[in-house]
């Protein structure tokens, strides 16, 4: 019966259906993302998901989270949307777990788990997964939206961090402000929900099933601004030396940390390389210049004046 369900992207070339069954996720938030996500997990046959999220549906969330319905406000997101899951494939193992996330609670929440779904709504959350996954060395699948675009990306030990990624300023409004979805002034809508989490989906399979023809991309986020003409576009993020992800990498990965130095390095001089050839050639057709001007004036001066009769 499995086969059968997975057969037209079996049929994709070194498509291995073995690799996606036999994985485990943990998807955090289940809400317009979350919800988004998940569909697209059963549909390419995860053989196991976590739904991990403690707020309730309300009435204001149907328009997002395309997968609830009326009867169900006032229940828990995560249970609920793992029972509705389950009606829709039920060959694979579908957990609703009613949790939040803290930093006492995130080692018991999630175990043993072979990618983690970044579908929430708080950077402080987002923050608290991606320690977990640098110590733990599990992929994060990040990803956030605004009603005019988005962006995902797949955060690694050999990747910026959240922390990276978000400015200082930004951190802190929500620390200050308590900022959620519920509390955001800011509009979202349902489209930009299923780009970004179709897109979310496409970075699981392509950590647990590479293909060879998956474009590497550079350590960044793929973005999305509908109000751009050209409204898909990637972004290289660098790490930054004093941020923690630093501090915990000397720790869990200090061989990482070499590496980069020694690609850093590797870098530079090849931009100071190509600095010396930029400030070389003006030099060199100015000294020709001078060698032509010089020449024929030396020229000229050097020729016999013709003798008057």
């Amino acid at each position: 019966m499995s086969e059968i369900k997975y057969d037209r992207q079996s049929r994709i070339p070194e498509w291995e259906q073995k690799n996606l069954s036999r994985a485990k996720v943990a998807v955090i938030g289940a809400g317009a993302l979350g919800n988004h996500v998940c569909l697209g997990l059963i549909g390419l046959g995860v053989g196991s998901i976590k739904i991990i999220d403690y707020d309730e549906i309300e009435t204001h969330n149907l328009n997002r989270q395309s997968l609830f319905r009326e009867e169900d406000i006032g229940k828990n997101k995560a249970e609920t949307l793992a029972e509705l899951l389950k009606e829709r494939n039920s060959s694979i193992e579908i957990f609703g777990i009613d949790e939040k996330i803290e930093e006492d609670t995130i080692d018991d929440i999630i175990r043993d788990v072979d990618v983690i779904i970044d579908c929430v709504d708080l950077i402080y959350v987002r923050n608290l997964l991606n320690i977990f996954c640098i110590e733990h060395n599990i992929p994060l699948i990040h990803g956030g939206i605004s009603w005019t675009g988005g962006q995902t990306g797949i955060l690694t030990r050999k990747t910026p961090c959240i922390k990276c990624i978000y400015p200082k300023a930004l951190q802190k409004e929500e620390i200050d402000n308590e900022t959620s979805c519920i509390r955001n002034p800011e509009a979202s809508v349902v489209y930009i929900s299923q780009i970004i989490a179709g897109l979310m989906v496409y970075n699981v399979r392509k950590v647990l099933l590479p293909l060879p023809t998956d474009y590497k991309h550079p350590s960044g986020l793929f973005k999305l601004d509908v109000r751009l003409e050209n409204p898909f576009y990637f972004e290289k993020i660098m790490r930054k030396k004093k941020c923690d992800c630093v501090k915990l990498l000397k720790k869990v990965a200090p061989n990482i940390l070499k590496e980069e130095k020694e690609i850093l390095k590797k870098i530079e001089k090849e931009n100071l390389k190509e600095l010396q050839k930029t400030i070389e050639l003006p030099n060199k057709e100015k000294n020709l210049k001078t060698h032509t001007l010089i020449k024929k004036k030396t020229t000229k001066t050097s020729k016999t004046p013709k003798s008057s009769k």
